[in-house]
């Protein structure tokens, strides 16, 4: 539906496409977070009782040790079960020094069809422990009717504001939404900086969200409830449960890693099943680095990386309202200019490694 086009004789094509958006909005709300490694998926009726039921459903349990310092292979082994896939992931998750991540799960009426009562929605924050940095780079979306993140998001690029956090929901893509879904962007960036008390306030917290298209950010929800525990459950040790956190209609959670032979380590985790197409997907990134690199040299990197792993893969034909892929560094690690191609070489198989998962 998202695809459909009216026919060149449609009387009605405004109709018919608010239609074709309606029906997907239901259908796409329908479809929780997958939880099964297994590519047999469970029938629709099963997806759509879970999804509406009055509590969201509870989280995976989070790994029992901290993450490990492992890094993931450029290709990844066959494994036998889902456990066997997490178990690698969380040996190879160990997140740079310098940042922090935590998630929640909240629930949320949903204006537009309140009939389906309490749905799942789940926030997650990506931080930066020890204060905020200008060596971030971000590539956005091309497509023409970008969601309201994308927006924020390219004015605190454009503007050169240095960023703490990262905020992230699952669920509501915050796109085509009705009221003011900017303000409602940077409702949810404030109750970060609030519960981090981020002396740069909202502006130096980046927001991004994912999911369906047409409803309205339960903005209060994420401010009042899932952020602040959200931000109770940071901890520096594994990007997995972020990673987990982030997925939509994923059927597993997707990690990269690699560690450079001065010590610095890059992290990415990425989200995206469907509308993928160039330029980029319906797909969430975030590489998180404690290499020191300049904002410019970070962006030069991140835009090349880009054009030849997310921008060279396609599923369905769709771009999406919501692409994003940032670059975000704690700066903890000292790079000379040897160690430029290193790590330019890493970034690229990390991005080209989550573009494959995708």
């Amino acid at each position: 539906f998202l695809g459909h086009k009216p026919r060149p004789n449609s009387t009605s094509p405004g109709l018919t496409m608010r239609l074709a958006l309606s029906v997907s909005a239901t259908l796409l709300a329908l479809v929780p977070s997958a939880e099964s490694f297994s590519p047999a998926r469970p029938a629709l009726r099963t997806w759509a009782k879970r999804f509406v039921a009055a509590e969201p459903p509870a989280a995976e349990a989070a790994p029992s040790t901290p993450g490990g310092s492992g890094d993931t292979d450029p290709e990844l082994p066959s494994f036998d079960s889902k456990e066997d896939y997490l178990a690698y992931m969380e040996a190879a998750s160990a997140l740079p020094a310098g940042f922090a991540t935590g998630t929640a799960a909240g629930k949320f009426i949903s204006q537009e069809a309140p009939a389906l009562g309490y749905l799942p929605i789940k926030g997650t924050v990506i931080y930066l422990t020890d204060g905020p940095t200008d060596s971030w780079a971000a590539v956005f979306t091309k497509n023409k009717f970008p969601g309201s993140p994308i927006k924020v998001g390219r004015e605190r690029l454009s503007s050169g504001s240095a960023i703490q956090a990262i905020v992230i929901n699952n669920k509501i893509s915050n796109v085509c939404s009705g009221g003011d879904g900017v303000a409602n962007a940077e409702l949810v960036c404030e109750a970060v900086a609030s519960a981090l008390n981020l002396e740069g306030g909202a502006r130096s917290v980046l927001p991004s969200s994912t999911g369906v298209i047409g409803w309205r950010l339960p903005a209060k929800e994420l401010a009042e409830d899932v952020v602040p525990k959200a931000v109770e459950a940071l901890q520096t040790g594994s990007a997995l449960s972020a990673a987990r956190d982030i997925m939509t209609t994923d059927r597993y959670p997707k990690l990269r890693s690699k560690t450079l032979s001065n010590g610095a380590r890059i992290v990415g985790i990425a989200k995206g099943a469907g509308m993928i197409e160039p330029n980029m997907a319906t797909m969430l990134c975030y590489i998180m680095t404690d290499a020191s690199l300049g904002k410019k040299v970070l962006q030069s990197m991140l835009t090349d990386t880009v054009n030849r792993s997310f921008n060279s893969i396609s599923v369905d034909g769709d771009e999406s309202t919501s692409d994003t892929a940032v670059l975000i560094s704690s700066e903890k690690v000292s790079m000379d200019e040897t160690m430029t191609s290193e790590f330019n070489g890493a970034l690229l198989e990390v991005c080209q490694g989550l573009a494959a998962d995708l």
